[in-house]
């Protein structure tokens, strides 16, 4: 039986590189001579664990009759990439080196486990030391977890953009409305613009937009004009809203519906009208639906439009009241019953006609 094993110590973030230890190492004495100039200067770090206890792994093989050799091994500190990198090329040359097959490895931390699945294959791994020192495995995964969210919080723009840039605006946004007439309502404007980011996101809706920006020219139109009336829309709701003081009353509710209803309306129709465009052009069989999602849109918002003139006519906000006497409700569910209905009729005759057109 082959009694020749190699202990490998692994420092997967490089920690040695800071007292000028270059990697990879092979052999007791310079192994030792590293743990002796690494402890000098970072004797509580545990990397000098992994380093001593390979070398006390070293000493108990050679006493129990192996033939073994030790070296140590690192990757880098900041990209998993260069660090799995750097970690194949060491280790394949300290066993090339050594001329052992039989691989122990030890380890001090949850992140350097992911030598594990990266040198698999290219040795024969017979045994993982873990030293954990003076602390909680549980502790520990949970401080590697958060520093990496952290870094990539602090370092990666698309995490950057929603943990510091988003509160960042949210802040900007309430020191500005304190130092205005309006300051009572600065929380309120905050949430409302944090509420608009979130919806935003979770419907994917710039992903969206994008998509269409690509496909066609006509979208790329349509996009523009209907971004320019949102933020028409937008402009003179908040106009609205200052107008009346932020007034909740039936008729200054009416007010804001009124004013942001058409922009958003004409938004939305500009946008199916595009779809709808390009979709004779290519001569879809399709052209249903954007016909009925326009059809929708103008009854929502001529039905909606009729609910804000009447409400205004109430004198007080009594939300139950309204419900019960405008059967709004009973009205609206009539209304999307139609057109889930008209739309599963048609859904339905499009099949038919795929069929047919695919049998001939």
């Amino acid at each position: 039986m082959d009694k020749r094993i190699l202990i490998v110590a692994v420092d997967y973030d490089d920690d040695v590189s800071r007292v000028g230890v270059k990697t990879p190492l092979l052999g007791y004495s310079e192994v030792l001579d590293a743990a002796l100039k690494f402890g000098t200067y970072f004797p509580d770090d545990s990397d000098l664990n992994v380093l001593f206890h390979a070398l006390y792994l070293y000493n108990d093989l050679k006493s129990r009759g192996y033939e073994p050799e030790v070296a140590m091994v690192s990757g880098h500190p900041e990209s998993h990439v260069e660090a799995g990198r750097r970690l194949v090329e060491q280790i394949n040359y300290v066993s090339s080196v050594a001329k052992c097959s039989d691989v122990v490895l030890v380890l001090d931390s949850i992140e350097d486990e992911l030598v594990i699945p990266v040198i698999q294959g290219r040795v024969n791994i017979v045994s993982v030391e873990r030293v954990i020192v003076e602390q909680l495995r549980g502790v520990e995964e949970t401080y590697v977890l958060l520093g990496k969210y952290i870094r990539k919080a602090l370092e990666e723009p698309r995490f950057s953009r929603v943990f510091l840039g988003l509160p960042g605006f949210l802040l900007l946004l309430y020191v500005l409305i304190s130092a205005t007439p309006y300051y009572i309502h600065a929380w309120e404007v905050t949430l409302a613009a944090l509420g608009i980011f979130l919806i935003v996101k979770g419907f994917h809706i710039p992903e969206a937009i994008l998509r269409r920006w690509r496909s066609s020219s006509i979208y790329r139109v349509t996009g523009v004009l209907s971004l320019i009336s949102i933020a028409a829309g937008i402009a003179f709701t908040i106009g609205a809203v200052v107008g009346r003081d932020f007034s909740v009353d039936p008729k200054s509710l009416s007010t804001y519906v009124k004013t942001a209803l058409p922009f958003a309306s004409l938004a939305l129709a500009v946008l199916y009208s595009g779809r709808l465009a390009t979709r004779v052009l290519r001569r879809s069989i399709r052209v249903w639906r954007d016909v009925v999602a326009i059809s929708a849109v103008v009854l929502i918002a001529t039905y909606i439009n009729s609910l804000a003139d009447t409400i205004s006519t109430y004198p007080a906000l009594d939300i139950l009241v309204i419900l019960y006497d405008l059967q709004v409700v009973n009205t609206f569910t009539t209304l999307m019953l139609t057109l889930v209905i008209v739309y599963v009729i048609m859904s339905y005759v499009e099949r038919q006609i795929l069929a047919q057109t695919r049998k001939s």
